[in-house]
């Protein structure tokens, strides 16, 4: 009988075993796919652990500390850049299907410097690595990818706000924005790497202006607890058997001595502040102020129009008074319409009352610089560009003088931050002048430089105090007078005797 319990019951037992048979293939495909990932694992690993011990002893000892917070203050070719990479495709083998940032100033740099590495190293080791070009991201067999970004500004930052993190690389840690590089260690990528107990890498070659977050942590006593310092060179480097003759080399095509500040940066490592090399004589012991003085100010605002790039808007103001010219207030903003940019104009001049609007009109500014000044009814006049090269050198003779101040607020740092770090690319010229770093943000800064030009400061006179006629100081300064009068009678008549007659003993001692 079709329903009888001993059939339905022969059915069910068929049924099971057909599923027990099934279940056991699943298991054993399982089993086999486990064993193959393994082999890759281990295989991987081997791999690795080869890539690893090729470093020098230096990369060595930084690779293996295990403090968390590291960075590490290379000269030129030391070989941070193969560090750098070991590390990240270390990180990325060693943990499944983990995102391993690489972080430096823009992804045009992060193409330019670890990109060519890694592939490099993949037709060396065959570690199987997908590299797609769109993302520019890494891909591994285990899943895990390395994913590169730059940090120009804030918004460039927030893609690496999220995952977990077993180890992040930040490199070129000297042309980062101080304020940039704090948001994005502090804020994004400390608490990152909290679930992983990850590590954070800095690297970087010293700066020209000696200052900012990368330096502080390499130097300032209360930041070496806790970041720990390494630094090697060229000469530390064994895979350059002929580095000494090279920079020998080096130093007598550059004509450098061994003092040099740019020799000395650039292949001994070493933190020194060349003023030559900065755009800008920026000091903040000289040139900042902690209060404004308490007079009336006329105002004016320099904008460096942005389009892919940061807009920036720089506020000065100057009195009748006194012959300092100081900048007031900063913004930059990315990506701004120009219907943006035109509100954000109304609203400061609402908050000023300008006296005078110069905008960057190169380009396409021309047009938007028209259209905001229809729209929102503002007199935007052209900024100066020739002979900027002139007018930094006259800016900062200004700096120099301590005639040109700039407010100490927080916005304001987006300001120092560029002036600090704006270097003149030494191996870039036109008519015989070196070029702003393309790879060095100046759009405050040329903001800044526009809106400099406006001011009147310079126009201030000192009063000349005329002491009362017939008084103490009256007879000092006549007496004054008259003594520098006849010594430089003296003086003429000896130059005059010696020139007609020669050298006399008598006359030496005089003039001497």
């Amino acid at each position: 009988m079709a329903g009888s319990p001993l059939k339905k019951a022969r059915r069910e037992a068929a049924n099971d075993l057909q599923w027990t048979r099934e279940k056991r293939l699943l298991v054993e495909e399982a089993v086999k796919r486990k064993r193959a990932r393994d082999a890759v694992r281990n295989k991987l690993k081997e791999l690795c652990a080869g890539l690893e011990n090729s470093l020098h002893p230096f990369q060595k000892e930084f690779l293996n500390s295990p403090k968390k917070k590291k960075l590490a203050r290379c000269s030129r070719r030391a070989g941070k850049t193969h560090l750098a990479a070991v590390g990240l495709i270390s990180a990325a083998i060693n943990n499944d299907n983990l995102l391993v940032p690489y972080i430096t100033l823009s992804i045009k740099n992060a193409r330019r410097i670890v990109w060519t590495t890694l592939r490099e190293i993949e037709r060396t080791w065959a570690f199987g690595m997908e590299f797609l070009e769109n993302s520019l991201t890494v891909r591994f067999p285990n899943g895990s990818q390395i994913i590169m970004g730059g940090c120009e500004d804030a918004s460039g930052i927030e893609k690496f706000r999220g995952p977990k993190y077993a180890l992040c690389v930040i490199d070129e840690a000297q042309s980062i924005k101080s304020s940039i590089l704090a948001i994005l260690i502090n804020d994004i990528l400390e608490p990152a790497s909290l679930d992983l107990d990850g590590s954070i890498w800095m690297f970087g070659t010293p700066g020209a202006g000696a200052s900012g977050f990368f330096y502080d942590a390499n130097c300032l006593e209360m930041k070496q607890k806790a970041w720990e310092s390494h630094a090697w060179t060229l000469l530390d480097n064994p895979h350059l058997p002929g580095a000494q003759a090279w920079l020998d080399r080096k130093i007598i095509e550059n004509s450098w001595s061994l003092t040099d500040a740019t020799y000395r940066r650039e292949y001994q490592g070493e933190w020194v502040r060349d003023e030559n090399s900065l755009v800008y004589q920026f000091n903040k012991i000289r040139n900042l102020c902690e209060e404004l003085p308490d007079v009336d100010f006329h105002y004016a605002l320099g904008v460096d129009l942005g389009f892919i790039d940061s807009t920036a808007f720089v506020v000065v103001g100057w009195s009748d008074s006194a012959p300092e010219t100081y900048v007031l207030e900063v913004s930059k903003f990315t990506h701004l319409t120009s219907d943006d940019i035109g509100k954000k104009i109304k609203w400061l001049d609402g908050e000023y009352e300008f006296e005078r609007i110069v905008a960057d009109t190169g380009g396409l500014g021309k047009m938007v610089v028209e259209e905001m000044s229809k729209r929102f009814s503002l007199n935007i006049l052209p900024a100066q560009k020739r002979a900027k090269h002139d007018h930094i050198e006259l800016l900062n003779s200004d700096f120099k003088k301590g005639k040109l101040q700039i407010y100490d607020t927080e916005e304001n740092q987006l300001l120092i931050d560029e002036l600090e770090l704006l270097e003149w690319d030494l191996n870039e010229r036109t008519k015989g002048r070196f070029l702003e770093r393309s790879d060095c943000e100046n759009h405050a800064c040329d903001a800044m430089l526009y809106v400099w030009r406006e001011s009147l400061a310079f126009l201030h006179q000192s009063e000349t105090f005329q002491p009362l006629l017939g008084s103490d100081e009256w007879y000092k300064a006549e007496e004054a007078k008259m003594e520098a009068a006849a010594e430089a009678k003296v003086v003429g008549d000896v130059g005059n005797w010696w020139e007609e007659h020669g050298p006399d003993p008598v006359y030496d001692e005089i003039l001497n």
